[in-house]
C-alpha cells in the first residue's frame, strides 16, 4: 500500500495480487446478472450504478472476497496513519455499489461526507478499465485550491484508492469505446465502546 499526503490529506493506493483479483473476479462474474439488473442512470447520461436499487452490494451481490479485500485495505490504511488504529467498523453505515461508466460518462466534483461521528472512509475499486477511460482527481479544498493542483490517479484493473470521505473528488470523461468498471464505497469507523 502506498500512502501518501496530499494538501494535507491521506490517500492510500493498493493494487489486488493476481490470485485476490482471480477470486474477486470469480465472484463478480458468477454474480453478474444480479448485478446488472440492479443498475440505473446515474451522474450523467453515460454512468449506470447499483446506488439507487442497492445501497449494500458487497453483502447483496456475496461480494465476500471483495469486501474482505477492501475492508482489510481499509484497516491497513487507518491502522498505518492513525495513533491509534483500534477502530471497527459501523456496520449499519457502509454502503457499497458498482459503477459502469461508458463513452463520454463522467462524474463532477463531489463527496461522500454524511455527518457521521467517527472516520468514515471512501473508495474506489478498478474492476474493468483499460486505464484511458478517465482519470480519478483528489481535488485540494477551495482554500488550497492557489497551492496545489488536483493529484491525479490512473484507474488500473485490481487498484483500490482509499480516502475521507469529506475529500472532494472528481472521474473525468471516459473518452474510449470501453466501458469501465469500478466499485465504490463508504465506511465508516469508530473506537469500540
Amino acid at each position: 500500500m502506498d500512502i501518501k499526503v496530499l494538501f494535507p490529506t491521506l490517500v492510500a493506493v493498493s493494487q489486488a495480487d493476481a490470485a485476490t483479483f482471480a477470486g474477486i473476479q470469480a465472484e463478480v462474474l458468477a454474480q453478474e446478472g444480479r448485478i446488472k439488473s440492479l443498475l440505473r442512470p446515474a451522474w450523467g447520461d453515460q454512468v449506470w450504478s447499483s446506488f439507487e436499487a442497492e445501497k449494500h452490494l458487497f453483502v447483496a451481490a456475496g461480494l465476500h472476497r471483495l469486501r474482505e479485500f477492501v475492508e482489510t485495505s481499509i484497516l491497513e490504511f487507518v491502522a498505518r496513519t492513525r495513533e491509534s488504529g483500534d477502530m471497527a467498523f459501523v456496520d449499519d453505515y457502509s454502503q457499497s455499489w458498482i459503477n459502469v461508466t461508458a463513452r463520454h460518462g463522467y462524474q463532477e466534483r463531489h463527496n461522500h461526507e454524511r455527518e457521521a461521528v467517527g472516520l468514515p472512509v471512501s473508495g474506489a475499486f478498478y474492476f474493468r478499465t483499460n486505464g484511458q477511460d478517465g482519470d480519478l482527481s483528489i481535488m485540494p479544498v477551495d482554500m488550497q485550491t492557489k497551492l496545489f493542483d488536483p493529484e491525479v490517479i490512473a484507474p488500473a484493473v485490481g487498484r483500490l484508492v482509499l480516502f475521507r470521505s469529506e475529500v472532494f473528488h472528481r472521474v473525468g470523461a471516459n473518452l474510449t469505446d470501453s466501458d469501465r468498471i469500478s466499485f465504490s464505497f463508504n465506511y465508516l469507523l469508530r473506537r469500540p465502546q
